[in-house]
């Protein structure tokens, strides 16, 4: 190994992410990966447009399991909230004054009049009050004030707050349950070894800097896929991000119901002149967490992208994409060169390819021409985890 370059070391990883930041090494030379699975195999196409298995997945898994919203900095101020409906629920999430963060229901409890009208609405306000009624609620959810009490003489306060959905902000990142029935969230034991990761890299100290939510033509499972699998980096991002890394390079494994991937960029043969201390986990690969069942964190160079997909019918989600930086621009310069990347990866990335070839796919579903099922290779096997994880959740 050569001397240590001039620069500071990287943050720590993870055991996990050193042990496969090491396999992904051994792998430089080696013309086929030892990961990959040694057969193919078939995925039925109904699982992308079948509307009971869509009715299925949004009652067993996104009904149940904690999932992601993005990061806690969007609402950086008390009194901030952002109005957002996912699977039928009007949601509301909220800082208080007392600087906590709530998901509630966007229902008033007197005649269900939503408080915050419209979609993706993002404001401030001191309390929240309907407009049918005006009954008025703390940003905690807590029943306020009712115009003309006299006329509900018996009503308990206590027991007409907003409803709440059990939620946690856990590294600088919300996430709730969309069960107002249930009470318990636990976010740490739910991601596993993923939250060790999760922790070396301090997100709660990050900053939200762009988020941008929008509705496509789509199933999230076809999302998810892109983004477990590097086959497609060198055709479909060609014109993008293809020269930055490796062909079919990469490395990944499953963490319970997650997945961590290293694609190896054009740096990594770097790494193998330099002591473990110096890999780095954005400059020599690109680290993705895929978080079960529609979470993608991806590692950029300066900056880090949250995406969640969440369905709203068999062929259609709301991708939500969250940019956060590592600290506020210290200059126009610096903020110049965030809003260009988030342009090149969220619009010319994500949008004008990924999720583009994702509407191209469900398109051509119903079609008849792959009543076999779709075939899966070996760069693929990381698809084949992920389905069977989800095929196991629906049985």
């Amino acid at each position: 190994m050569s001397a240590a370059p001039e620069l500071p070391p990287p943050p720590p990883m993870s055991a996990g992410l050193s042990r496969l930041f090491a396999r992904m090494l051994e792998e430089i030379d080696r013309p086929e990966s030892v990961e990959w699975d040694a057969g193919e195999s078939r995925l039925d196409s109904a699982v992308y447009a079948d509307p009971g298995i869509h009715a299925r997945e949004v009652e067993r898994i996104f009904r149940r399991l904690p999932l992601c919203l993005g990061h806690a900095d969007q609402l950086r101020e008390p009194g901030s909230m952002i109005a957002r409906d996912l699977f039928g629920l009007p949601l509301l999430i909220t800082r208080d004054r007392d600087g906590e963060i709530h998901v509630l229901l966007n229902v008033c409890r007197h005649r269900g009049a939503r408080l915050l009208a419209g979609e993706e609405t993002v404001c401030s306000k001191a309390t929240l009050s309907c407009p049918y009624h005006a009954w008025t609620y703390g940003l905690d959810g807590a029943l306020r004030g009712i115009p003309g009490a006299a006329g509900f003489p018996g009503i308990d306060r206590s027991a007409h707050g907003l409803r709440r959905l059990p939620s946690a902000v856990r590294h600088g990142l919300v996430w709730a349950i969309m069960d107002p029935a249930r009470t318990d969230i636990d976010v740490a034991g739910f991601l596993g070894p993923i939250d060790t990761d999760l922790a070396g890299f301090d997100f709660g100290a990050h900053r939200f800097f762009r988020q941008h939510a929008r509705r496509r033509k789509t199933n999230w499972k076809l999302v998810m896929d892109a983004f477990q699998e590097v086959y497609h980096i060198k055709k479909l991002h060609a014109a993008t991000i293809s020269p930055f890394f490796i062909d079919t390079k990469s490395t990944g494994e499953g963490v319970g119901l997650h997945t961590r991937i290293l694609v190896g960029r054009d740096r990594l043969p770097e790494a193998k002149t330099l002591p473990p201390e110096y890999w780095d986990l954005r400059r020599h690969c690109t680290l993705t967490h895929a978080i079960f069942p529609n979470s993608l964190i991806i590692y950029h160079p300066d900056f880090t992208s949250h995406m969640g997909m969440f369905p709203a019918a068999p062929g259609e989600i709301l991708f939500v994409h969250t940019m956060f930086t590592p600290h506020e621009a210290r200059s126009e310069k610096e903020r110049a060169h965030w809003e260009r990347s988030f342009e090149l990866i969220d619009e010319g990335v994500f949008g004008a390819e990924d999720l583009f070839i994702s509407e191209q796919i469900q398109l051509g579903l119903t079609s008849g021409a792959n009543e076999g099922g779709f075939v899966l290779g070996r760069f693929e096997h990381h698809l084949r985890r992920f389905h069977a994880n989800v095929a196991a959740m629906l049985a």
